[in-house]
């Protein structure tokens, strides 16, 4: 346990405290074999979602890191001179008899490899004796206290029911309420004024005796939300699949395509299609069809009645391929999507119609045509940028994958070593450009592999250039050491819209689909459990979402079928319904181009796959798909809680899910929804209830139709 400054626990112990929260000390260590010269050594695993965590050098010649682990069993790898150890217990380059003394253990890696194993403490070991009351606060801790929509959020966790009141005590009292009910315990919440500086917290437990905790000090600096991103609509541009505005710039994209400097290429070359042609063997990369900026412009009326105020572009700068995530130049637009000067155009009419901008940024590796790629290229160990990237042979041939290290092993995608103090200062360069340039965000590829002291720098300059930019990671799980003020303001939040990485079918997606395993209680725990996770100043600007351009189309999930197929009717109306909870979470809402007009989209098989980025065709959109989607935006816009960082655990049972939105009293929102085919009745807080789409008002209780939802805005 740490010291009291930076970890205040203060247990009196009661029957049912979880010890999620207690981690331990654990010190990885890495002896070199005699002979090998190591140059770098980071630590990745199950704990850090696979990361980079870099080991420094002891005077000792080993490399080392400290990690703080909850207790349980670990599996991770070293990660030497770019290269991944094929077996942690034995490796003739890096390790015999294992690369890891201290490893309990190696079990199967999925890559034809072995991971080692650890296990980190042991439950018997940590379990306290019954009796007493366990609270847990920390104010240095931003799950604990955070600032978000001009207040300061305070929280404190106990077990459920454990308590029956909480006052905090500063310049007067402030009643705290239960917000949550989650797996670990109960969490209870009170917003204060920033001019509030010291607190006490005073309980009263279920016997009905009274105890006090405190005083605390509030941070100095809190970690603050972006306050813009609030109640956002948002949406995600895949340009080329978009729309063409320009069809003469579309063969600008053979110019500088993949095939041009990857000299293990064979077979068809890069091609261009008709807007309508079918998904061909290079639809994932290097089929394009044309869509680019003039496009964009031509349909921002379209996002306007959506009641769009947030666009995600996919990456717009020049690369190989028609994804854009392979780039060759950071600070200038791909030739096939216009020029720079187009996207300054499209950037001011955005702001014209009040819709920020964000745009992605992939840092964790370049193209083949990147001018530093080239350089060592040409170079080889003379190049100035040779320890830009991690090379384990040369000559080499670029695209042979086995000669560097690039992102998913691939020869396409060598990876950039942002541990690299030069290789830091030119990313930080190229995003204070796009900054200036008038971006008011960026979403960061990868996130999770990249080195974090990279992230904390980079993140300390761009907030210093721009206070309100908006930094949003690409991490699918829920990670909370990324969302602790040093590093991102959200990550994409898909531990909400289909409760983490694929294939996990869990949160909004998981609850529309419907069946035993989805029922209300199980999706409500999983929404409380990220809400208690993570400081309330991330929820605040959470990256909602649940459909991208890296997951079939939510239709498709939701058994609407492939690209090719009609949806049902009850498909349909589990989309509504999972759209529906999507728009009442705090924070953007943010949906992937084209399921405003219910289109499809899966996996599909290699080579022809990723059927979800297939081009709109916006002559197929579905009326009454859009018109959904037109009422969600106008009722985000409409419902003032909807832009509260507050979300609230009420009902989950069967069929029915339902959340509080917003400060309690007049305004809050009880959003509801009824994943079964059959009518249910929920019986409704105390007051009168507004329906906000039917205008009709309720109390005690209200009924849900199958497949159906409710936005109830409490009037008094």
């Amino acid at each position: 346990m740490r010291g009291l400054k930076q970890w205040i626990v203060l247990v009196l112990l009661l029957p049912g405290f979880s010890w999620a929260q207690q981690k331990i000390a654990v010190t990885f260590t890495y002896d070199p074999p005699v002979g090998l010269e190591v140059r770098s050594v980071s630590l990745r695993g199950s704990f850090n979602n696979w990361a980079e965590l870099p080991m420094q050098k002891t005077e000792e010649g080993v490399w080392q890191v400290v990690v703080e682990l909850p207790p349980g069993l670990v599996q991770y790898k070293f990660f030497i001179n770019g290269q991944w150890p094929r077996n942690m217990c034995e490796d003739e380059t890096f390790g015999t008899p294992q690369v890891d003394l201290e490893a309990e253990r190696c079990e199967d890696d999925g890559q034809g490899g072995q991971n080692a194993l650890r296990e980190v403490g042991r439950a018997a070991d940590h379990t306290p004796d019954t009796g007493g009351l366990a609270f847990v606060h920390d104010p240095n801790r931003p799950q604990f206290v955070s600032q978000a929509a001009g207040r300061l959020s305070v929280r404190f966790q106990v077990p459920e029911g454990s308590i029956q009141r909480a006052v905090l005590l500063a310049d007067r009292p402030y009643p705290m309420a239960p917000q949550l009910t989650a797996p670990d315990g109960e969490v209870w919440r009170a917003a204060l004024p920033l001019t509030v500086k010291a607190y006490r917290i005073q309980i009263l437990d279920k016997d009905g005796q009274e105890q006090t905790f405190g005083p605390y000090q509030t941070p100095a600096r809190p970690f603050r939300a972006v306050d813009w991103v609030a109640g956002r609509v948002g949406y995600q541009i895949f340009p080329d699949r978009f729309w063409n505005g320009d069809p003469r710039n579309d063969r600008r994209a053979l110019e500088t395509s993949q095939a041009r400097f990857d000299q293990t290429w064979t077979g068809r070359l890069p091609y261009l299609s008709r807007w309508s042609d079918p998904p061909g063997d290079y639809h994932c990369c290097q089929q394009y069809y044309g869509g680019d900026l003039a496009g964009v412009l031509q349909r921002l009326p379209h996002l306007r009645a959506l009641g769009v105020n947030l666009i995600y572009f996919n990456p717009l700068f020049d690369s190989g391929s028609a994804h854009g995530y392979d780039t060759h130049d950071y600070v200038r637009v791909a030739p096939r999507l216009g020029d720079n000067a187009l996207l300054r155009r499209v950037l001011a009419e955005a702001r014209r119609q009040g819709i920020k901008v964000i745009f992605d940024f992939v840092p964790n590796h370049t193209g083949l045509g990147h001018w530093a790629f080239q350089d060592v290229v040409k170079k080889g160990p003379d190049s100035r940028y040779w320890n830009w990237y991690f090379i384990r042979a040369w000559p080499f041939t670029p695209g042979d994958g086995r000669a560097y290290v690039g992102w998913a092993d691939l020869g396409s995608l060598p990876k950039l070593n942002t541990a690299n103090p030069e290789v830091q200062d030119y990313l930080i360069r190229v995003s204070r450009y796009w900054l200036n340039f008038g971006f008011d965000g960026i979403r960061v590829d990868v996130a999770n592999e990249i080195a974090p002291e990279f992230v904390q720098k980079w993140r300390a300059a761009l907030k210093a250039l721009k206070p309100e930019v908006y930094l949003v990671g690409e991490v699918w799980d829920l990670r909370p050491q990324y969302l602790q003020g040093d590093q991102f303001d959200s990550l994409m939040n898909y531990t909400v819209g289909r409760g983490g990485s694929p294939p996990a079918l869990g949160g909004a997606l998981g609850f529309a689909r419907g069946g035993p395993l989805q029922s209300g209680r199980r999706v409500l725990s999983e929404l409380a459990r990220v809400y208690a996770t993570y400081p309330e100043a991330v929820a605040a600007m959470g990256f909602n979402l649940i459909g991208s351009h890296d997951t079939p189309r939510v239709l498709t999930d939701l058994g609407g079928g492939g690209w090719r197929e009609s949806p049902s009717p009850e498909a349909l109306a589990r989309l509504r319904l999972a759209s529906a909870i999507l728009y009442a979470l705090p924070g953007a809402s943010v949906f992937f181009q084209g399921e405003e007009c219910g289109f499809t989209g899966e996996r599909g098989q290699w080579p022809v796959n990723e059927l979800y980025r297939y081009p709109l065709q916006w002559d197929k959109c579905r009326a009454d798909v859009l018109e959904h989607y037109r009422l969600l935006g106008r009722l985000k816009g409409q419902l003032k809680a909807f832009r509260s960082p507050l979300f609230r655990t009420y009902q989950g049972e069967g069929s029915l899910l339902a959340f509080l939105r917003g400060e309690p009293g007049v305004g809050e929102v009880l959003a509801a929804f009824n994943n079964g085919t059959e009518r249910v009745n929920l019986r409704l807080p105390a007051g009168q209830w507004r329906d906000a789409v039917e205008g009709r008002a309720y109390q005690a209780q209200v009924e849900l139709p199958g497949l159906g939802w409710r936005y109830l805005e409490r009037v008094r």
